[in-house]
Formats: C-alpha cells, sequence, structure tokens
C-alpha cells in the first residue's frame, strides 16, 4: 500500500512538472529567431536596404553564436540573396513561407 502512494505521489509531482514546468515553451533562441525574421520581413516589405544589411549581419552572427541551424542559415540568406538582387516579391513570398514551416509556440 505504501508503495502505491509512494507511486501516485511521484506521477503527480511530474504531472505538476509538465504542467508548471513550461514545457511548450519557446526558447529565448527561438524568440529572438522569430524577431530576427520578423525584422528580415519588415526590412523586406518596406524595401529598406539599409536594414536588410543589418539584418544579414544578425542572421550571420546567430549562425556563428550557433543559436541560428544551419539549414536556417541557407534559407534566410537565400532570401536575403533575392532581396539584394531586387526581387523583393519574391523574397516576401519567401519570409511567409519560411515563417510558416518554422511555428512559433504559443
Amino acid at each position: 500500500m505504501r508503495t502505491q502512494n509512494l507511486s501516485v505521489k511521484m506521477l503527480a509531482v511530474s504531472l505538476a512538472l509538465v504542467v508548471f514546468g513550461g514545457c511548450g515553451q519557446p526558447s529565448e533562441d527561438a524568440r529572438q529567431n522569430r524577431r530576427l525574421t520578423d525584422a528580415l520581413l519588415t526590412a523586406v516589405t518596406t524595401k529598406n536596404p539599409k536594414e536588410l544589411e543589418k539584418c544579414k549581419a544578425m542572421i550571420d552572427k546567430r549562425r556563428t553564436d550557433a543559436v541560428l541551424s544551419e539549414a536556417n542559415h541557407k534559407k534566410l540568406g537565400d532570401i536575403f540573396a533575392q532581396a539584394k538582387a531586387g526581387k523583393w516579391a519574391e523574397a516576401e513570398d519567401g519570409l511567409y513561407k519560411f515563417r510558416a514551416s518554422e511555428p512559433f509556440p504559443k
């Protein structure tokens, strides 16, 4: 009986940790990567080369700091290259598709 009570208590504590422990919350790195994506989208939609360059520098820095995956770095770099080449509409479409493929948990 004591073993069963202990098991029930351990299960309750584990459940409380999962529910109240913040599972499913985005990390600070994920939040910053999303903000960077949004900043890049703003630079593209406003066709602002200066802001576009700032975003590219941040994309590269976040990759160097290992907080942006190589795959996402490449995708965002390709989108940057489109915008840099004056293909603003294509870059904007690419960013919306990128955001849809990388949903931000609420």
